[in-house]
């Protein structure tokens, strides 16, 4: 049997052996090509391919080269096991574990993007693992730490302060107004200055959780096929989970796996 990573056994599988399989049903499905495939596609290639897509979600070859082999069809079955997987977030998760956050505006930053990431659904999985398989890249996480600037107001660092209200129903909030008194040219008893991230970080923040969550995908497909392939023997090589963390040393590269996690219903039948 020949030995082989997940990784490269779902390149061999989506590049060669399942674009073999004709345009039918099974599979993936066709709603699943023609939606999150076509999203990939151009999100990736920065085009839509005007082509027919068969049941695994990639383009059939043109010429019979033949049936596809049946780890590839195994490799299939169990990416199409992905369609009712659901994603779980952590409240302790954070893709910067690597940056210093004492203002704690990265960390607002990812608050205000999470809700878009907790909508991630099965389908949107299965295309992009089947769209990264096919590329043959893994999804992109790297990006710089941002900096920090004074937030202005006329070309001049901007004051602010809070202020007791009420909101439409009578309970007390607190808002926050102009700190400066225009009169006296000062700055109102309180009133303190603000800052803000030199670059919006909520794009790489979407990055760095697909990131995580196409490496508990396959990890997830070697649990599924391993030892029930006829040709190929999986070795013990699964992408990690947070590779950021690894490069700064600070936490540990799997830590982050606790706290975004994938589950599905099952193995494929």
């Amino acid at each position: 049997m020949k030995q082989i990573a997940i990784i490269q056994l779902l390149e061999w599988a989506y590049r060669h052996e399942l674009p073999k399989a004709e345009r039918r049903g099974g599979g993936l499905g066709a709603s699943t090509s023609s939606s999150w495939g076509m999203v990939y596609e151009l999100g990736i290639l920065g085009t839509v391919i005007d082509a027919s897509i068969n049941g695994y979600g990639v383009v059939p070859a043109y010429m019979d080269e033949g049936d596809p082999h049946p780890d590839a069809l195994l490799v299939g079955e169990a990416v199409a096991g992905l369609a009712d997987a659901r994603i779980s977030i952590g409240e302790d998760w954070s893709p910067f574990p690597d940056w210093a956050d004492s203002d704690g505006l990265v960390a607002a930053c990812v608050a205000r993007v999470r809700p878009r990431l907790a909508t991630m659904t099965g389908q949107e999985i299965q295309a992009m693992l089947i769209a990264r398989a096919v590329l043959g890249r893994k999804p992109d996480w790297r990006g710089d730490e941002p900096g920090r600037t004074m937030v202005m107001r006329g070309g001049k660092p901007a004051w602010f302060m809070k202020q007791p209200g009420q909101d439409a129903y009578g309970n007390p909030i607190e808002r926050e107004v102009d700190g400066f008194n225009y009169r006296s040219h000062r700055p109102r008893s309180g009133a303190y200055r603000k800052y803000r991230l030199t670059d919006d970080v909520a794009g790489l923040a979407i990055d760095r959780f697909r990131r995580a969550v196409w490496a508990l995908a396959v990890r997830h497909l070697a649990q599924q096929v391993a030892g029930r392939l006829s040709s190929h023997e999986l070795i013990a090589e699964v992408p990690t989970v947070a590779p950021w963390a690894a490069v700064s040393g600070l936490v540990s590269q799997e830590a982050p796996s606790h706290a975004v996690s994938l589950s599905t219903a099952g193995r494929p039948r």
